[in-house]
């Protein structure tokens, strides 16, 4: 594939992921592809080779649509999320570990909160 064809095919890419990620939301989604515009044309691009810029345009796309889920005001405190099937869904694994072994690789509980009891050993 020539050069300008993947440069095309990247930079569709992109603009399809913006349609996925802020799908209903006009002026974001303006907004967005307005900025992939400009970030291809940016002075920060002077000396990258044209495979690079295609590589990081690829990276964004991949971004958007893994990673961006759109959320609406339903009522009061409660949101509806644009989840699809290119979201990315995390198992979470750190959030269902113990508080008390997060930030500890040994896995020995650091007492208290962030450790309070152990800094209080180091003071006294």
């Amino acid at each position: 594939m020539s050069s300008s064809a993947a440069a095309l095919k990247a930079y569709r890419s992109a603009l399809r992921a913006t349609r996925i990620a802020f799908d209903g939301d006009i002026s974001t989604l303006t907004a967005a592809r307005n900025q992939i515009r400009a970030g291809m044309r940016a002075k920060e691009y002077e000396g990258k080779t044209q495979e690079q810029r295609i590589e990081h345009l690829s990276q964004v796309a991949a971004f958007l649509r893994k990673n961006i889920v759109q959320g609406k005001r339903k009522d009061g405190n409660r949101y509806a999320l644009n989840i699809h099937k290119d979201t990315e869904l995390g198992d979470n694994d750190s959030i269902k570990k113990k508080r008390s072994t997060l930030g500890n690789p040994s896995g020995a509980g650091m007492g208290g909160c962030c450790g309070k009891s152990i800094m209080k050993e180091k003071t006294t």
